[in-house]
């Protein structure tokens, strides 16, 4: 009798250890997934995050939730991702009633998703896209807002607020004006918050470079920034006292030897006494401007012979040259230009040492 022949497994063995393989990896996939997923949860954090950009398909499915108002936290997160580019935000504002829904939020009574409603707010007008619709809509609730006892709604307010006048869209700061922006934004800007403080003079600092303002606003800011100035003043109050230096009209109002005092005094803590041994450009650039400016108006006299009398200028003069900063350095020899138009004030200050 002949032997039987065994069947030839070669290409069946080779399919099973395949079809293994791939069931052991899905098995790993999953079980990583489920701890991401309990790990999430520990840290209040959604597995969403962790998934790749915003889909075209998916951010039309989150515009169409969010028009119906029946959008979630979790996807609310994902619209926020997806309103980083343009093109989606551009998506976002051309559907009717997104927007209003969006805003609805914000004037809701679930904080979660008023948080990251101003964060989808935030990034729709950081594209300069609809300003002023954005401005119309929103800017009641977002002065409501930074008027209100929530810290972390004021600050993401302010946000949306900073990219709201960024531009120089001047009816949208016209919007904004005639819904008292302005005197809330001086209220604000004595918060105990740092971030809210700095984000609020931000926002009036576009508010004076780019808009339109009325004279008894420049007078209440004056003596806003004037009483607010500290030795660690917020940065952008610097830049709002610069612009207004900018105006001459207002140099009687905003002189003062205690003024003077008070910026000497700022640029000599940051140049000579703090940690850092490196000078913030940004912080002493506007006082430099602000000196420059004071003393080249209709009070230069008085601001000349002050700043050079005073004891601590020429190591500030010195310092602010001999730094590696060629912007700042060019800002220094410009305020020494306009304290030198008179000889006196020349022959002083090489009795000073300062040549």
């Amino acid at each position: 009798m002949d032997e039987l022949q065994r069947p030839v497994t070669h290409d069946g063995s080779t399919e099973v250890r395949e079809v293994v393989q791939r069931s052991h990896q899905q098995n790993t996939k999953n079980r990583s997934r489920r701890r991401l997923e309990a790990q999430s949860k520990g840290r209040k954090m959604n597995f969403s995050e962790y998934k790749d950009e915003v889909s075209e398909k998916e951010n039309k499915t989150l515009i169409n939730l969010c028009k119906a108002a029946k959008i979630s936290v979790d996807q609310l997160k994902r619209l926020s991702a997806a309103l980083a580019r343009k093109d989606n935000a551009q998506q976002f504002l051309a559907e009717d009633g997104c927007l209003h829904a969006l805003v609805g939020l914000i004037s809701g009574k679930d904080c979660n998703k008023q948080i990251l409603s101003l964060y989808c707010l935030a990034n729709l007008a950081a594209h300069n896209l609809k300003l002023v619709q954005i401005a119309r809509f929103a800017g009641p609730y977002l002065i409501t807002h930074i008027s209100g006892s929530n810290p972390q709604l004021c600050e993401l307010s302010c946000s949306v607020l900073v990219n709201l006048t960024l531009s120089g869209d001047e009816q949208a700061h016209k919007v904004l004006l005639n819904q008292e922006l302005f005197n809330n934004l001086l209220n604000t800007s004595t918060s105990e918050v740092e971030n809210v403080k700095e984000l609020s003079y931000q926002v009036l600092y576009n508010l004076l470079t780019h808009g339109d303002l009325e004279a008894e606003s420049f007078h209440a800011l004056v003596e806003n920034i004037v009483g607010n100035l500290i030795r660690r003043p917020p940065i952008h109050l610097l830049w709002v006292l610069f612009s207004l230096s900018s105006n001459q009209m207002l140099h009687g109002v905003l002189y003062s030897p205690g003024l003077l005092d008070t910026l000497l005094q700022i640029s000599t803590y940051e140049i000579f006494q703090k940690c850092d041994s490196r000078p913030l450009v940004r912080l002493l650039t506007p006082i430099v401007r602000v000196l420059g400016n004071l003393a080249a108006g209709p009070g230069s006299v008085e601001v000349s012979l002050h700043l050079i009398r005073h004891p601590d200028f020429p190591a500030i003069v010195t310092a602010l040259l001999s730094t590696n900063y060629s912007s700042l350095c060019q800002e220094t020899v410009w305020l020494l230009a306009n304290i030198v138009r008179s000889e006196e004030h020349t022959s002083e200050l090489q009795s000073r040492k300062i040549s």
